[in-house]
């Protein structure tokens, strides 16, 4: 079974360009070392002196050791998570001071240990004869700081399944797992090669300094706000560790206790009755009130949903009420006192049911900030999140708008179709402009006049008749000119601009 993390929710401004790098030049030590002296082409001692060894003081290996692997094991599982954790610290702080860190970090280790192992080797001549490799300490590094920048953050993963069964091999899971998940994983991964490969505890005691150097670091980039992480890191996620000066500042502080946080609330979100947060809060708090209120009596409580008028739900006891009849199963009276059935409530709406899920406030607000500042790989991904989860219909029409505009400007014309396409389903105001774009892509960018002229004759206004012609809105009459004029870049013969009503059939 192969382990593969592909990305990240967590927010990120930079492209893992240096990750990325890295991960290639240890793919190429490996074939250029390992791999020769495997196959005979070179000898140990050949490539021996790029290892960190402990017979002498040598500068150049503090660097060199961090690139070679010995077992196909070791390198496939540090690139892994090297490039997980380095996906999530150098999209947040760039490649330049990811790589500073990262080589830093090797070099102090690798200085640490050549010179106290090779000071030992006067008592201990045995110990002269060994050597170390591998980037362990600076993924332990990376993997400390995403603990504390972005801990509840996902990583979308892939489990490849390598089962040969009837000439096949296996396949593949999709799958997402939280970065302090994640990093379990990896600290049981490497219990496991320690298992396999001795009771290195020197090794196991420098991977435990690194990851204290990863945490330092990472409490000291937040205390200094050297770091973005829009309030999801460890400290502003824990509410104890905010009266610790030297970890959160006073500024911080006061910013974190006025911030009404309801990404995680779907309860307050359903009964928003407008898009602020404080006045979701509200509404959600009056409700618990009354809901603790009645609980505390021994009655059965919960709290309803919003419904459809908009209105605030209240606390609800779960017997029947005093008017319900005396079968108490909510029948009424009707038309000439008929007892009838009360109608079923109204299916609730796509927005209703996105804000209904607790991640889904905080992907949209991801996905915005990423639009804000036109970052596409944030917004594909974001978006992409919202579709596996079936929450991409709840967004607002204009974020839809903004996306689709977004990949446009980089001529991904195909994936825009998407977003246009809800924005059609809603069938809000935005819907015909949304018609005019599906048009253009399909006329333009997939030659399919035929299916261009089919979504335009989609775009119908009320009033578009001889008898409402003077209703139509400059807006409105602005968009027939422009479906007419691609009616004829199409071959088809548009419509006059104030059609005949349709007759009786």
């Amino acid at each position: 079974m192969l382990f593969f993390p592909y990305s990240t929710d967590a927010p990120i401004y930079h492209y893992p360009i240096a990750t990325g790098t890295i991960v290639a030049l240890n793919v190429v030590a490996y074939t250029a070392t390992t791999i020769q002296v495997a196959t005979g082409n070179l000898t140990l001692d050949d490539v021996k002196w790029l290892a960190l060894t402990f017979d002498g003081i040598h500068p150049l290996q503090w660097i060199t050791h961090c690139f070679l692997h010995i077992h196909p094991f070791q390198l496939i599982v540090n690139m892994l998570f090297l490039w997980s954790f380095g996906l999530v610290i150098e999209g947040k702080i760039g490649g330049l001071l990811f790589s500073v860190i990262y080589f830093a970090t090797h070099i102090f280790c690798g200085a640490l240990a050549q010179c106290l192992f090779y000071a030992l080797s006067f008592a201990v001549p045995a110990v002269s004869e060994m050597t170390a490799v591998g980037a362990d300490n600076g993924i332990y590094v990376m993997m400390a700081m995403a603990l504390m920048w972005a801990p509840e953050n996902e990583m979308n993963c892939m489990f490849l399944l390598l089962v040969p069964r009837l000439g096949k091999m296996g396949g593949g899971i999709m799958t997402e797992l939280k970065i302090a998940t994640l990093a379990t994983a990896y600290l049981f991964i490497e219990l496991i090669m320690f298992f396999f490969l001795g009771l290195l505890v020197w090794q196991a005691g420098f991977h435990l300094m690194s990851l204290m150097i990863g945490v330092v670091l990472a409490f000291v980039m937040l205390r200094m706000e050297w770091v973005d992480c829009e309030d999801w890191d460890i400290i502003s996620r824990n509410e104890w560790l905010h009266g610790y000066t030297f970890l959160c500042s006073d500024e911080r502080r006061e910013r974190l206790a006025e911030k009404v946080d309801v990404r995680h609330d779907a309860v307050s979100m359903a009964l928003a009755t407008s898009s602020t947060a404080s006045t979701s809060n509200a509404s959600y708090m009056a409700a618990r009130s009354t809901t603790m209120a009645r609980s505390a009596k021994g009655e059965a409580t919960s709290i309803a949903p919003r419904n459809n008028t908009g209105q605030a739900g209240t606390a609800t006891t779960a017997a029947p009420s005093s008017n319900s009849g005396k079968d108490g199963k909510g029948k009424r009276r009707g038309l000439l006192g008929l007892k009838g059935k009360a109608p079923a409530p109204p299916p609730p709406s796509p927005q209703q049911i996105a804000e209904a899920h607790p991640d889904f406030n905080r992907i949209a607000m991801l996905l915005r900030q990423s639009l804000s500042t036109r970052s596409l790989m944030l917004a594909e991904q974001h978006f992409g999140k919202l579709q596996q989860l079936g929450l991409a219909p709840g967004l607002a029409d204009k974020t839809l708008f903004d996306f689709a505009s977004l990949l446009a400007s980089e001529k991904k014309y195909l994936p825009a179709l998407t977003p246009l396409q809800l924005i059609v389903e809603h069938g809000g105001p935005m819907s015909a402009d949304a018609l005019i774009r599906i048009a253009q892509i399909q006329l333009k960018v997939m030659r399919l006049p035929g299916e261009a002229v089919k979504t335009l004759r989609k775009i119908r206004f009320p009033a578009e008749t001889a008898a409402g012609a003077e209703r139509l809105s400059e807006p409105q009459k602005k968009i027939i000119t422009r479906r007419n004029a691609l009616l004829e870049q199409c071959g088809v013969q548009p419509p006059p601009l104030i059609a005949k009503p349709d007759g009786p059939k």
